[in-house]
């Protein structure tokens, strides 16, 4: 049934609640507009469980941040944790990253700096003293003192609460097969349970935008790029902050658990546990403790990477009622993401 069928306002639909669909929705609601949210599973069900949510400038290099979203991400970010009111796990204690060469390291360090980025050139001993937990360490290596991780489940949902507090709804349970459309305007979508008619749809879908848009005739071009994160249980916490090496990239999710980010080679559809094996051999090897890091689980997510390599986020040209949402990073743009949905929203 329509959620306008009692003659109000047909609202924005959201279509999935990830952090990027939480996030448009938290901002289009605080801006004022009707929202709905529409999941076939959970809050942060899809790609955001499975992500290593890094907030920062490391590790990317620098040319990224220098116009667009990520010049924005951090100042968004920092807005947007200034207005969340639940708790979402955010841990900063910096992330210290090093190449596989010290003139590569170097000149990530160089070019962050010219963009005015607050990275610093450690030496050895300095690292050695901010992370007594690495049994070595090369001659140097990059700080970025304010990068800091979160806990991707929690700020999605503290952003759904948000959302819900401003007046959207969220809709469990609710798959959505196809966008309805008429003529060149899209109506809404429709799902297992029957259409339900929106104003606009937003397309926040992850790796299945790029499905759903062309059930509109709408080109999305979205390519899912598989990345495996891994969790440990640890007696104590083995790490302060983030640590990115050629050999592995860690943080503490909590006290308790330890988390990597693993590549996934070309073609491989095996069992996730074996990306997890050098990982593993890496943390007992390398961080004081490490011995006692047991394996949890494993999991592969394909994150959603627009061809384009930059967001994909705007009213799609070929039809009205539609506008698509896709990036990666998402969870350091999420704010900058949610910020400028409500502006284009407030421009139409």
């Amino acid at each position: 049934m329509s959620p306008n069928a009692d003659g109000g306002e047909r609202p924005i639909l959201v279509v999935g609640a990830g952090v990027v669909g939480a996030s448009i929705a938290y901002h289009l609601a605080r801006a004022g507009h009707a929202v709905l949210v529409l999941e076939q599973g959970q809050a942060a069900g899809g790609v955001t469980r499975s992500s290593f949510a890094w907030v920062g400038v490391a590790k990317s290099m620098a040319p990224a941040y220098f116009e667009g979203l990520r010049a924005d991400a951090a100042r968004e970010f920092a807005r947007l944790e200034r207005e969340l009111r639940t708790p979402f796990g955010l841990r900063r204690g910096g992330a210290i990253t090093w190449e596989p060469s010290e003139a590569a390291t170097r000149l990530f360090v160089e070019e962050h700096r010219l963009l005015g980025h607050g990275v610093e050139l450690l030496e050895r001993a300095e690292v050695l003293s901010r992370e007594p937990g690495l049994r070595d360490a090369p001659e140097v290596a990059a700080l970025s003192p304010t990068d800091a991780g979160l806990d991707p489940v929690a700020f999605t949902r503290a952003l759904l609460d948000e959302a819900h507090a401003h007046g959207a709804r969220v809709q469990y349970g609710v798959a959505t097969s196809s966008l309805l459309v008429e003529g060149d305007r899209v109506l809404g979508v429709q799902t297992l349970g029957g259409p339900v008619l929106g104003s606009t749809v937003v397309l926040a879908a992850g790796t299945t935008t790029a499905q759903l848009a062309a059930t509109a005739e709408v080109a999305a071009e979205v390519d899912a790029s598989p990345s495996c994160l891994i969790r440990f249980a640890v007696p104590r916490p083995l790490v302060n902050g983030i640590l990115a090496t050629p050999e592995f990239e860690v943080r503490q999710l909590d006290d308790h658990t330890l988390i990597a980010a693993e590549d996934v080679p070309e073609g491989f559809d095996g069992n996730p546990l074996e990306l997890a094996v050098p990982t593993h051999e890496a943390i007992r090897r390398l961080l004081v403790g490490g011995d006692q890091a047991e394996l949890i689980d494993a999991a592969v997510a394909g994150r959603p990477m627009p061809r384009s390599d930059t967001p994909m986020l705007g009213f799609a040209p070929e039809v009205s009622g539609l506008y698509l949402a896709a990036a990666h990073p998402a969870i350091i743009l999420s704010a900058a993401i949610g910020a400028r949905a409500a502006r284009d929203f407030a421009d139409r």
